[in-house]
């Protein structure tokens, strides 16, 4: 949960041990004298991870009083410094986490401290007890989330975690305190125990304290009330999630649903196994999980349910590899489901920036497990389909680029699209129903076939005298001068996909001066001779 409250007179101290009896059941954590607090000498925090543009800002300063009847004056902003590995941090810093960002702090007990995305956190203290092995840590959190692994130490060590109206005080444990946007303060326990007390106004009189055992967790809500404490969300499974993601412009996952988890899912993505190096973290809605994508590289994913009201409960992982470069080329014709004929059908997909060649693969089977093409190195994505037989196919495509040492990095394959090689729609035998000055051309067609029809006066059908869409197989030539033509008809299925033109047919216009053996008469320059 994250965003801020205002201070409330009902405030809540929890106190978290190995054992109720450590803390006692009443009791309170103890302001320290300011004598006290001038003998214990600071230290220091170390940065041991960040992510995002984190930064951390100087201690407030003291709101100065304003002149005789004028309100005091506000202390000035103080300036923001980046965040980096190895920054130390020192007593009273403010550490400022935006929403795609991470931080990874180390106290110098050893304990660690997680600062999660959307955060803002003040180091309140960080002292050791002169002369001794004991330190004083306390951490404000104003906004946000932050998750504690607390080192065991002896007694007399003190580490608390406030919030508005709480107060987390532990020792050898880990859990997280959280604040959401309506002002409640949550706490979740994943090792040892929660002893959660509401802290009354007046001291005499001490609320009764809860015990949360590991597994559990527990809510103050806005009206200062300490709510039932109750079992944590199970944890996600994660078998369903892809081993690879191949996607260079997002990271997308779509979680397994949570009965529990009416709060969303806690996710996180690390560098490492135990996740200490963590890159991406948010909270999310539903199992639609969205980041901006990573560099190619192994992963581990973590992911934690949230119930109704944030509590987190255990963490699943898995890992997680990243191989998106170089991207795959754009499939550019056919469209995906396309039927085209494999005589002059073509596989066509762009030329990807960086990559030496197109890897082309066509297989019957989804899975490519027996490509019937398989072309790893094409200089050109253009590929031609006369060999195949007719059939339903698939293919995809994958870029191959050459690295400055000379070592070939395939990158992976775009999704495999569908597409089905069918026989060419074809024209029949023409038939010429001579008219003389009219003729009239038929032909054999299947069912539900149009046709495109040209007519030229070369066998080339460089210059075309006539062109007719046809919705049936016939065509008649009307009005036309008196010569010779050709004439080249294309079928089209009820899909629209289209055959090849027929061969050129030549085509006489005008009745032609006959022989006796029914030939035309040819003059002495070869060509007929028109009848009157």
């Amino acid at each position: 949960m994250i965003g801020g409250m205002p201070r409330r007179s009902l405030c809540v101290a929890v106190a978290l041990c190995w054992a109720l009896a450590a803390f006692g059941a009443g009791a309170q954590p103890a302001a320290q004298p300011k004598s006290r607090a001038k003998a214990i000498p600071p230290v220091t925090a170390q940065v041991e991870f960040v992510q995002g543009g984190t930064v951390t800002r100087a201690p407030d300063a003291p709101i100065k009083k304003g002149r005789r009847g004028a309100p005091p004056s506000p202390p000035p902003v103080a300036a923001a410094s980046a965040v980096t590995t190895g920054t130390v941090l020192t007593e009273g810093a403010r550490i400022e986490v935006p929403n795609d960002g991470y931080l990874r702090l180390r106290l110098a007990d050893g304990s660690i401290v997680r600062v999660l995305a959307g955060s803002d956190v003040e180091l309140r203290r960080l002292r050791r007890k002169k002369g001794t092995d004991h330190y004083e840590s306390i951490i404000d959190v104003r906004r946000g989330k932050v998750e504690s692994e607390v080192a065991p130490q002896k007694p007399g060590r003190v580490f608390e975690i406030h919030a508005p109206g709480a107060v987390a005080s532990v020792r050898g444990t880990r859990f997280d305190v959280s604040v959401d946007p309506e002002g409640r303060v949550g706490t979740s326990v994943s090792e040892g125990k929660v002893s959660m007390q509401p802290k009354s106004a007046s001291r005499r009189q001490a609320a009764p304290a809860t015990l949360v055992p590991a597994g559990q967790g527990v809510v103050l809500g806005t009206d200062g009330r300490l709510g039932q404490r109750r079992a944590l969300p199970a944890a996600p499974d994660l078998s369903g999630i892809p081993a690879q993601l191949n996607d260079a412009s997002l990271l997308l996952l779509d979680l397994a649903t949570v009965s529990d988890a009416g709060g969303g899912y806690e996710v996180r993505v690390g560098r490492d196994d135990a996740l200490t190096q963590v890159v991406r973290n948010g909270i999310f809605k539903n199992g639609r999980v969205e980041f901006i994508a990573l560099d190619d590289g192994a992963y581990t994913l973590g992911v934690r349910a949230l119930d109704p009201e944030g509590l987190a409960g255990p963490e699943a992982r898995r890992p997680l590899t990243v191989h998106a470069r170089p991207v795959p080329p754009l499939y550019q014709s056919p469209q995906p489901g396309a039927r085209i004929v494999s005589d002059g059908g073509q596989l066509i997909c762009s030329q990807t920036a960086g990559a030496e060649w197109a890897h082309v693969q066509v297989a019957r089977q989804s899975d490519f497990s027996r490509p019937d093409i398989d072309q790893p190195r094409l200089e050109v994505c253009r590929l031609g389909l006369a060999a195949l037989p007719l059939g339903d196919y698939f293919w995809r495509v994958a870029s191959v680029a050459r690295s400055a040492d000379g070592s070939v990095r395939h990158g992976p394959f775009a999704t495999p699209q569908r597409f089905s090689v069918v026989a060419a729609p074809t024209v029949g035998q023409v038939d010429v129903m001579d008219g003389s000055e009219n003729p009239t051309l038929s032909w054999a067609a299947a069912a539900g076939q149009t046709f495109r029809a040209q007519l030229a006066r070369d066998e080339a059908f460089t210059a075309l005298v006539l062109e007719a869409d046809l919705a049936q197989p016939s065509w008649a030539l009307k009005g036309l001068p008196r010569g010779n033509y050709f004439v080249r008809l294309q079928a089209r299925d009820a899909s629209g996909l289209a055959g090849p033109f027929s061969p050129p047919r030549k085509v006489r216009i005008g009745g032609v001066v006959q022989t006796s053996t029914g030939g035309g008469l040819i003059s002495s320059d070869g060509e007929l001779i028109n009848r009157p």
